[in-house]
């Protein structure tokens, strides 16, 4: 019996119900092991699609089983999958988290039951309680994001912030990243921030709207997401605008809309990179090997002039990719030595 349908069959004798989700059809032995590691993820979408193929790259050219789980947003789905995995006896626990501060019994539980946890893409509040985390530094997005507009504005004009999830970590950090920047350039003046909510193109697209009918002029539009900016895009498409939008994320019709000269430029954060290099730093933790406390994923900025190979990896010859995924990974966390020597996001591209 392969080993993830020996895992199911586990979960099932003790009454417990998950999705898994193998990896390395043939069930053949690991020479790395044969470790088991339960994933439960905040849920589903187009980043979290990419991020599940690029770990399940990994795993299979490692030798690890996968057992993959979507909490569909709700934090005590979540918190019983953890459980559940615990229960189940898995090697190690890998999360992407609902909620900053929602897992602390569980975590705990797991600890106690010698299981490390890794948390990818965001952040848990107990940090002591996570053998290491891979997260990108959102406020450097932010950053990047409101650097390439007001470079764009030369340096002058009056701007909107379109914001995620109001008081979700990455929301918090990439505005203060774009409002400290914009600070720098005394003639710019931020005339309003609003929430796009749900991280969604409608929301993004009412909240434009909205904008649109208060003022009589707005320059451009840094937004913490891809997708909010899209709403905002088609906001402005459908009033006759047209305003410069800067977005952070990097998903497929992001990096189009950079390419068709309808996005200024993206920040990307590449699903399939970053959680496979949670994967990674997993297996290293299994393997015995010195681990840091937390993985920094820099994203890259995306702009006319390298989209076209960034468009590559994330879409068109995504496949070719992948199968390079996994040597990819482990290069980059080879020469990840100190926090300020990480370059996760690499992608062997030219310039990088």
């Amino acid at each position: 019996m392969p080993k993830t349908q020996r895992l199911a069959a586990a979960i099932a004798a003790s009454g417990l119900l998950l999705g898994a989700a193998a990896c390395g059809a043939s069930g053949s032995e690991s020479s790395d092991g044969g470790y088991r590691v339960g994933v439960t993820v905040y849920g589903e979408g187009n980043f979290i699609n990419q991020g599940r193929e690029g770990m399940e790259a990994y795993a299979d050219a490692r030798g690890i089983d996968l057992l993959w789980n979507s909490a569909d947003g709700d934090v005590n789905t979540q918190a019983n999958q953890v459980e559940q995995m615990i229960t189940a006896g898995v090697d190690a626990i890998i999360i992407v988290p609902v909620q900053y501060d929602s897992l602390s019994p569980q975590l705990a539980q797991a600890q106690a039951a010698d299981i490390p946890v890794v948390a990818v893409n965001t952040t848990i509040k107990e940090t002591d309680l996570l053998a290491s985390s891979v997260v990108p530094d959102d406020e450097a997005a932010g950053a990047g994001n409101a650097r390439m507009l007001a470079e764009h504005l030369g340096g002058k004009g009056d701007v909107v912030i379109l914001q995620c999830v109001l008081g979700s970590s990455y929301e918090l950090a990439r505005t203060a990243g774009m409002e400290k920047v914009f600070a720098e350039y005394p003639d710019i003046e931020v005339i309003a921030k609003g929430e796009a909510a749900n991280n969604g193109r409608p929301e993004g697209a009412a909240r434009m709207k909205n904008w649109l009918t208060a003022f009589d002029q707005i320059d451009g539009v840094a937004s913490c997401g891809d997708d909010p900016g899209l709403g905002a895009l088609q906001a402005m498409t459908e009033a006759g605008e047209s305003i410069p939008i800067t977005g952070v994320d990097g998903v497929a019709d992001g990096l189009q809309a950079v390419k068709d000269g309808d996005f200024v430029g993206t920040m990307l954060q590449h699903g399939r990179v970053e959680l496979a290099t949670g994967l990674a730093v997993t297996l290293r933790l299994l393997e015995g090997e010195d681990v840091m406390p937390e993985y920094p994923y820099t994203m890259r900025e995306v702009t006319k002039e390298n989209v076209d190979a960034y468009m590559k990896h994330v879409m068109t010859e995504s496949d070719a990719f992948v199968e390079t995924l996994p040597d990819l990974v482990d290069d980059n966390l080879d020469a990840c030595t100190s926090v300020e020597e990480c370059d996760l996001s690499n992608e062997n591209l030219p310039g990088e």
